[in-house]
């Protein structure tokens, strides 16, 4: 497993967030039912896993794509759900800076790698309720693997691939090399080759179509 070095921001996206602190506000929650109820609009609001932890560690709230994520970072560890070392140790940073930069707002971001082709973009900011004096620390996880399998499934529709195109697209734009290809689908290096000449022209035509 590989943890990018951290980035820092001075200020936290306001607008992913926007319409949730407004949803919580009306609701004004006061149980951690109330706030799981509440909490779970913001499904419409932001893209990828949720979670809500406070400053002991305790998670809150995580909608089902963290808990997945959650699952996959936990794999052979007996609590699945719990939040992963290397996750609170970004919360763990934003926590500090509070103390060396009262007057500063700061975003925290980093990239988590546990495989050639699986990464989690990690982004943690503070997150406070109006009717609330206690501070929550927001996580916002996304699965880099699902965003780039999303955009080559549609690029796949786009250019009319075959299904075994479309496996070898997939992995491509994943990251993968024609060696590892050939490992994965149990097929040899040539055949990917072959294959990719193929998408490459389907591709080429399908955008001198389109210009």
């Amino acid at each position: 497993m590989f943890i990018q070095a951290p980035t820092l921001n001075a200020h936290i996206n306001q607008s992913e967030v926007s319409q949730a602190e407004k949803q919580l506000r009306e609701r004004s929650p006061s149980t951690h039912e109330e706030f799981n109820s509440s909490a779970q609009i913001m499904l419409d609001t932001l893209l990828g896993g949720v979670l809500i932890l406070t400053e002991q560690r305790e998670l809150v709230f995580a909608n089902e794509s963290a808990r997945r994520i959650l699952r996959l970072l936990n794999r052979g560890k007996p609590q699945l759900n719990l939040v992963p070392n290397e996750i609170w140790h970004l919360c763990q940073s934003l926590i500090q800076s509070r103390s060396l930069f009262p007057n500063q707002y700061w975003q925290i971001e980093s990239k988590i790698f546990i495989a050639s082709s699986i990464s989690f973009q990690v982004r943690v900011g503070w997150y406070r309720q109006e009717m609330s004096d206690r501070p929550y620390l927001l996580l916002v996880i996304q699965d880099q693997y699902q965003s780039i399998k999303t955009v080559a499934l549609e690029e796949a529709c786009k250019y009319g691939l075959t299904s075994r195109e479309r496996e070898i697209w997939l992995l491509q734009r994943a990251g993968y090399t024609y060696k590892q290809i050939s490992a994965e689908l149990q097929i040899t290096p040539n055949t990917v080759k072959k294959h990719m000449k193929s998408i490459h022209v389907k591709q080429k035509t399908v955008l001198e179509w389109g210009d």
